[in-house]
């Protein structure tokens, strides 16, 4: 029977606060007891949704989820999301 180790994937999307500002996702994936990458990706995006939606697809492709749940870290001036994080745990074979 093969071993099971926690892998783990952070989602932290953030938005430029400068007027006009893009949004920035980064994802990465990494495995317990290792130092090393499984999979980490940074891209702009002109919405938050459009982010969203890209990420719902690396879910998809990379764990046995189906959805990651994010939640709202910083707010702007108006009350409005700014950073939005979300994390994932799971349990694959080594």
């Amino acid at each position: 029977m093969a071993k099971k180790v926690n892998q783990t994937l952070k989602a932290k999307l953030a938005k430029n606060l400068e007027k006009g500002g893009a949004w920035l996702l980064d994802i990465s994936i990494t495995t317990e007891g290792s130092d090393q990458y499984v999979l980490s990706t940074c891209s702009a995006w002109s919405n938050a949704s459009a982010a969203k939606r890209y990420l719902k697809q690396v879910v998809l492709d990379n764990t046995p989820r189906k959805s990651i749940k994010m939640s709202v870290v910083m707010t702007d001036a108006n009350d409005k999301p700014a950073r939005i994080e979300g994390e994932l745990t799971y349990k694959v074979d080594a």
